[in-house]
């Protein structure tokens, strides 16, 4: 009597640590959320490299995605393939992934959505 309980609860445990969410393969949305991640991630992970608020909020609305769906929604398995790879880049040679991150979304870029400080 007492094994069935345990069984349940053992099956239970299994489901809870191998269950994963569903991951699309691709989003029409991953383009526009890399750019804004990226963005982000150089803001926390580069030396004087800061997010302007201005040109990330006027970036945001043209592309009518908020916070949530850049941060807090799962990724396609796409837009995680690349942020991995991104991450790898970052622990291998810092500063060149921030220099490309600069000059892909720096002052001088189309959406202008780091600046120094």
């Amino acid at each position: 009597m007492l094994l069935r309980p345990f069984v349940v609860a053992a099956a239970w445990a299994a489901f809870c640590f191998t269950a994963q969410p569903h991951r699309e393969q691709v989003s029409p949305e991953d383009p526009v959320l890399l750019s804004g991640i990226q963005a982000d991630l150089a803001s926390r992970r580069c030396d004087g490299v800061r997010i302007d608020a201005e040109h990330f909020r006027a970036f945001a609305a043209r592309t009518q995605l908020n916070h949530a769906e850049f941060f807090q929604k799962p990724r396609s398995v796409r837009l995680q393939a690349a942020l991995d790879d991104l991450d790898g880049r970052m622990r291998s040679d810092r500063q060149a992934a921030c220099a490309a991150i600069w000059v892909a979304y720096g002052p001088g870029s189309p959406l202008q959505l780091l600046r120094r400080g």
